[in-house]
């Protein structure tokens, strides 16, 4: 099956048809030669014995026998000598021959006794008749031979054989040829279609017209070469659309989605070409790192796409004080960098400050609201000393936090023995000894107390602190951590920390003292990031069942600022743990973007205010007033309010007169280790002291 699934038109016509008929030709052949030789051999035996017996009747006595001429005579009346295959003896009684006609054969000694029989020999098929006397009767005078000679007949007949089955070859060689032009002329014009589909497939050149008569063939040509035709138009318009489709794909790899700028890869591609060039020509470039200010308040309190909306409108704007020769790019976020190509450093302060100007004069208008922001922009000169891209980009990101460090909307040039960005540098490096801290808990928590000043009867409160251990065992405090953990997104991390570590610490309080015991509070901080994230609630309300800690025993601290960016997730949280019968304090109210209106959105329990008011309440009058103004509102709202940073009694005294409830401060205490002041609650627990200074404790992670 394999070997004719393999075959072409041709052969195949040729395998069947040509085979079969001369196969059938030969056997039809063969049949007739066997029946012809079997028919002749029948007339040759009647035509032997008929002879026979004539001679054998015209012979009566013995005279006549012996004479030859007669005899001689008599043979020639019988015309054998017109049968090739025939041969005729006429013996005496004792087998002696007396005459002979034709070939000679043998005859066997012993004959049978028969008057006329058939003899079978291998060559001959003898005919035999006795001759008998009529006087007296039934003498025998002798015997009549006639013999077919079978090998001549046979010989004779296969020659004929042999010459009619050339005439059938000879005949089957034509019919072959007739079939292979018929074949060739259905099978060449597909094999020329075939490789001009081929060529046309490669592109070569198009499908063109075969010549051919046949209508099929024709007909298949019109139709392939329409196809062709079409898959021509169509292989054109594919073309047109792959190359399309290409050059958007390399669009999008270079450039970014929201405004259509350069994205980071493009530019570090260029910069890898700008830092060949200073190295091999000693050209001058300058990278620029611009991070727009505050755009995260912008881009929550409006929404994503109000953000999305401010970037592409900043984008345009910048674009067009960019040379042509100069690579604008977004890194992602409201982070954006400036390759200045073939620039000098001061050229390219000059340029950096028109965008920040540009920056600066913009407002963005959503919802009938209108919005202002700047730009910290980090310049960076691209010299031979310079190791690779990475090494660019992070200076241009240092010199950029420097500027942002200053105040923002600033403009900073890198310089290498700024120490501000050996700052910057410890604080990368903390990423990792943050992470290792967490794992291997080298974080330790402290507290500070918070006193209560109208009302002696209110609960304890403690405030928790975090700090680190180092490697000598020595206390970090957290503002040489908390920075670095707040730029690279490790507070979510510190914060479950904390609450987990806090909650592990007053479990055996709450085992070991009875129902009856002296309530307290205790305060932890949660960060922005935290607020954010939405695992965080189910998360606490874990750590609440793991523990095993009534919930009125604990508040949560969340900073005004953060508590506005995340509006609507913060106000989910205190609702959902509220309703467990936690409690919320609102940090460093009036330090950020102060609104009242957003304080009767938040149902905290307790308002600090910021210590930039109180530090100062008794030598500014500003600070005052805003301070009795905070105090006023949360008054109202029956909100308690806390004061940090008191540092001396006239301080004390003012927030006693215009009725803070509660104060914190150095004046009053320092922070202490966790463990030590859950110690003395619980000795004084179990004492039943009725006169216990309260104290407030609270996680102030950004203590």
């Amino acid at each position: 099956m394999h070997f004719f699934q393999n075959l072409n038109i041709q052969s195949r016509l040729l395998l069947f048809v040509i085979g079969p008929v001369f196969a059938l030709s030969c056997t039809l052949l063969l049949f007739d030669f066997k029946a012809q030789l079997q028919r002749e051999e029948d007339k040759l035996g009647q035509h032997a014995l008929t002879t026979a017996k004539f001679l054998s009747a015209v012979v009566h006595d013995q005279s006549a026998l012996h004479d030859r001429p007669y005899i001689e005579r008599l043979l020639k009346a019988s015309q054998l000598e017109r049968e090739p295959y025939l041969s005729l003896m006429i013996a005496n009684a004792e087998q002696h021959p007396l005459a002979r006609l034709g070939a000679s054969f043998a005859v066997s000694d012993t004959l049978p006794q028969q008057d006329t029989m058939v003899m079978q020999q291998a060559t001959h098929d003898v005919t035999m008749v006795r001759v008998f006397t009529t006087e007296p009767k039934h003498a025998l005078l002798g015997f009549v031979f006639v013999a077919i000679d079978k090998a001549a007949l046979i010989e004779d007949h296969r020659q004929a054989f042999i010459r009619n089955v050339g005439y059938i070859t000879l005949a089957l060689m034509i019919c072959a040829i007739l079939v292979y032009w018929v074949s060739r002329s259905i099978s060449q014009p597909i094999r020329e279609m075939t490789s001009a589909l081929k060529r046309f497939v490669v592109g070569e050149q198009p499908v063109g017209q075969v010549r051919n008569s046949l209508p099929e063939i024709k007909s298949l040509q019109t139709t392939i070469n329409e196809i062709s035709r079409e898959m021509q138009h169509v292989e054109a318009d594919m073309r047109h659309r792959i190359q399309d489709a290409q050059a958007q794909l390399r669009y999008q790899a270079r450039h970014d989605a929201l405004t259509g700028l350069v994205n980071r890869q493009e530019l570090e591609r260029r910069l890898q070409q700008a830092l060949e060039d200073v190295k091999q020509h000693r050209a001058n470039h300058v990278f620029c790192y611009m991070d727009l200010d505050q755009f995260r308040v912008i881009n929550d309190t409006c929404g994503h796409l109000a953000g999305d909306e401010m970037l592409r409108q900043i984008s345009m704007i910048l674009s067009q004080r960019i040379r042509a020769e100069d690579t604008f790019a977004r890194l992602g976020g409201d982070e954006f960098g400036l390759l200045l190509s073939y620039c000098q450093v001061e050229k390219a302060i000059e340029i950096a400050a028109q965008l920040r100007q540009m920056v600066e004069a913009f407002r963005f208008m959503h919802e009938d609201r209108l919005f202002q922001t700047g730009i910290s922009i980090g310049v960076v000169e691209i010299t031979p000393d310079l190791k690779d891209v990475g090494q660019i980009t992070r200076h241009a990101d240092a010199a950029c936090y420097v500027a942002k460090d200053n105040g923002r909307n600033q403009i900073h040039l890198f310089h290498s023995e700024d120490d501000v960005l050996l700052k910057r540098h410890v604080e990368m490096e903390w990423v990792s000894r943050i992470n290792e801290a967490i794992e291997h808990n080298d974080f330790v928590l402290y507290c500070q107390g918070i006193f209560p000043l109208q009302q002696k009867d209110l609960p304890p409160f403690y405030e928790i602190l975090i700090r680190k251990r180092d490697e000598h065992g020595g206390i970090i405090p957290p503002a040489e951590f908390l920075p670095s953990a707040e730029r690279y997104h490790l507070m979510t991390k510190i914060d479950r920390w904390v609450i987990q570590h806090a909650f592990m610490a007053l479990q055996p309080l709450f085992k070991a003292q009875p129902a009856s015991a002296q309530p307290f509070i205790v305060s932890i901080n949660l960060s922005g990031m935290s607020l954010g994230d939405a695992s965080l609630l189910p998360y606490i309300k874990n750590c609440f069942t793991t523990y095993q800690i009534p919930p009125g025993h604990v508040c949560f601290e969340v900073t005004e600022t953060s508590a506005i960016i995340n509006i609507d997730n913060t106000i989910k949280l205190i609702n959902e743990l509220k309703q467990m019968g936690v409690r919320f304090m609102l940090d460093d109210f009036g330090s950020g973007m102060s609104s009242f209106s957003y304080l009767k959105h938040l149902p905290v329990d307790f308002l600090k205010m910021d210590g930039a008011y109180v530090r100062d309440i008794t030598s500014s009058k500003v600070d005052l007033a805003m301070a009795k103004a905070i105090q006023s509102v949360a008054q109202s709202m029956e909100i308690k309010t806390i004061a940090e940073y008191v540092e001396d009694q006239a301080t004390l005294d003012c927030l006693k007169e215009m009725g803070v409830a509660y104060a914190q401060g150095f004046y009053l205490n320092k922070p202490m280790p966790l463990n030590d002041v859950l110690s003395r609650h619980g000795a004084a627990s179990q004492q039943q002291s009725a006169n216990i200074s309260q104290t407030t404790i609270e996680t102030d992670i950004s203590a």
